[in-house]
């Protein structure tokens, strides 16, 4: 086996962050434990009994360097997060008034009342959004200010496996919100001079696709090349989460690609490969500055810069150690992004591919279609093989990308697309279009406004199919509700997959080595062993069947659980039959906010039930029922199942 210390050493690095971010104690002690043991084994050289006697098969994955580098690195992140943790709580201060001096490090976010700016605090590693009334004077990206006001301390979850708001600005490095009495400028430009290009460049951008697109394309486009999701409409996002298309707002390796290509064809013959090469890694590196760096912006432009250079250094690229050297860059910057959505379906959608992709593929191309003889014998058929071919590739990326997220996808947003992959295929053809077409038009728009306003046709046509795309979520059963998945069904899935995909390498591959000789001989046992006694092994599973069935049938404790809706009232009950209640639903007077959609129905799909046995509603005041309009207003397809209602 390769061997990638690289690898196991981000690997440790996660595992570090993920014990101190869950199970909130230290990891060293425990690594120390599993140290001393490991040694005493290998000293006193204990006896090998059968159990021990495949441990040569553990040490071609885990040998003793290995082992010691996962130990190392998840001690030293295990205690940055513990320190960093301590950093936060000590700096929350609800209610107090702080005077603080500081640098705007973002553009303006409007609201109706007031405008928010991303604030770095002076001598201090975190941020804090400030909030600023309409009547004050705009500032500016890198004035340094001067503000009073009082601190507001960011949110726990306040229902189960809800939204955590003090996790999610840890991810930005904010400590929390700032409503400003007093704010005074005292500088400008005060950051250094390439981030200020990089915000100038990014303003003006977005300013011209504002000028030629009208409003939802502007959005989705800015969303596209900028990975600026932040004024997208609400129900396009839905759309897109419905049909697993997201990642098209996400700056990827797609876009990456683009952009070398583009580099390579335009400057290769000019200033050579070696000198385009260089370019390319600049360019590459202001796009992360002029994206703002998140997750995924950073992990395919970090790969693509070691793509680069092992070209120019003559080396083979491995797709594994650039992926981990990515990673590791990011979380060494901030450790808590390791909850950050965005990049946990960026690197799994892409570590699916290097896994999964060519079993798929090879799945797919066994999969024959039947033709006609006049189609084999049309001049045509060789064509409509290399399509056929072409789709089977693009859907073999999709579906081992979508092996990989589907678990996060279920956890975050508890739904399953049925029109996923044909959207996805869909997608796949129109981005590519919009992408070299938008680069194209915005370096051409900082020349000349007519000529970006004729580049932008093709945009916007485009742009307009990938809405018609958009619409499939519209279509009925297009997005199924599923219940949140425990944490074995999760680890099962993942196993079940990784078996099922090393058994077919091992019959289908064409290096038939000792390894795969083994693991079929010890398959070939495990089937003669089982015809030997297939009767005992049937009764074992009937046995087993029976006590998980006699298990789910026994009557369990009342659980009665109040759920924080806010102004409004809910309790959801399950009985000990396991019958489900919920009583008032809870719901705001006045705003926009849908307390059925944003809390209730992710409460309940989290608890794992996507059938309500009964509703009671106590009386008809909204913070008792808003939640219903919701519920009734969708189609019988969307809704959670709802039995009866008293």
């Amino acid at each position: 086996m390769k061997q990638r210390p690289i690898l196991v050493a981000v690997i440790g690095y996660v595992i570090g962050i993920l014990w101190g971010l869950y199970l909130k104690i230290s990891i060293i002690p425990f690594c120390i434990l599993i140290f001393a043991t490991y040694n005493l084994v290998k000293i006193y050289k204990i006896k090998q009994t059968s159990f021990f006697r495949y441990g040569r098969y553990l040490k071609l994955i885990i040998n003793s360097k290995t082992f010691l580098i996962l130990l190392i690195f998840s001690s030293i992140s295990n205690l940055v997060v513990d320190i960093q943790n301590f950093q936060y709580e000590n700096t929350y201060r609800d209610g107090q008034k702080i005077k603080v001096k500081g640098i705007v490090i973002s553009q303006k976010d409007e609201k109706q009342y007031y405008d928010i700016y991303k604030v770095k605090i002076r001598e201090s590693k975190f941020s804090i959004y400030v909030k600023i009334n309409k009547n004050e004077k705009e500032l500016k990206y890198g004035d340094e200010i001067y503000f009073e006001g009082i601190y507001i301390k960011p949110d726990k979850k306040r229902v189960y496996k809800g939204y955590d708001e003090s996790q999610y600005l840890k991810t930005l490095k904010i400590i929390g919100n700032v409503q400003v009495n007093k704010v005074k400028k005292i500088a400008e430009n005060q950051i250094n001079i390439i981030l200020q290009l990089a915000n100038k460049i990014n303003f003006k951008v977005k300013s011209n696709i504002e000028k030629i697109f009208n409003k939802n394309q502007a959005n989705i486009l800015k969303g596209i090349l900028l990975g600026d999701k932040q004024n997208i409409d609400e129900e396009i996002v839905n759309r897109y989460q419905t049909l697993n298309i997201s990642h098209i707002l996400a700056i990827s390796g797609m876009h990456i690609g683009y952009i070398i290509a583009g580099v390579q064809v335009v400057l290769k013959r000019i200033m050579g490969k070696r000198k385009t090469n260089v370019i390319t890694i600049i360019i590459l590196i202001l796009y992360m500055f002029i994206t703002n760096f998140s997750p995924s912006i950073v992990r395919a432009t970090v790969m693509g810069i070691l793509i680069i250079i092992a070209e120019l250094l003559h080396r083979k690229n491995d797709t594994l150690n650039s992926m981990a050297i990515s990673l590791f860059l990011t979380l060494i910057y901030n450790p808590f992004l390791i909850v950050n959505v965005g990049l946990q379906l960026s690197y799994l959608g892409v570590l699916g591919i290097i896994l999964f992709n060519s079993t798929v593929l090879k799945i797919l191309k066994s999969i024959k279609l039947k033709k006609t003889k006049s189609l084999s014998e049309n001049c045509y058929g060789n064509n409509e093989i290399k399509i056929l071919n072409v789709i089977k590739e693009i859907l073999s990326v999709t579906i081992s990308a979508q092996i990989m997220i589907m678990p996060i996808m279920l956890i975050n947003f508890h739904i399953l697309g049925t029109y996923s992959l044909m959207s996805n295929l869909l997608v796949s053809i129109i981005i590519g279009p919009i992408i070299i077409f938008s680069f194209i038009s915005i370096i051409l728009s900082f020349m000349s406004n007519s000529i970006f306003k004729l580049f932008s046709i093709p945009i916007k046509i485009s742009l307009e199919i990938l809405n018609l795309i958009s619409e499939l979520s519209q279509l009925p059963f297009a997005k199924i509700y599923i219940a949140r998945p425990n944490d074995i069904s999760i680890i099962l899935y993942f196993a079940f997959i990784l078996i099922f995909v090393f058994i077919y390498k091992v019959y289908n591959s064409s290096k038939f080595n000792t390894t795969y000789r083994r693991i079929r001989n010890l398959i070939a046992l495990a089937k003669y062993k089982f015809k030997q006694k297939k009767m005992k092994c049937i009764k074992c599973l009937l046995i087993v069947l029976s006590i998980c069935f006699i298990v789910m049938i026994i009557p369990k404790d009342l659980k009665i659980y109040f759920v924080d809706v806010g102004q409004g009232d809910s309790t959801f009950i399950i009985t000990p039959k396991n019958k489900t209640i919920l009583i008032d639903g809870g719901g705001n007077v006045g705003g926009n906010f849908d307390i059925g959609e944003k809390i209730l129905q992710p409460y309940l799909l989290n608890r794992g039930y996507t059938v309500i046995d009964y509703i009671i509603v106590s009386h008809f005041d909204f913070d008792h029922v808003r939640w219903t309009f919701y519920n009734f207003k969708r189609t019988e397809s969307e809704k959670c199942t709802y039995k009866q209602t008293i």
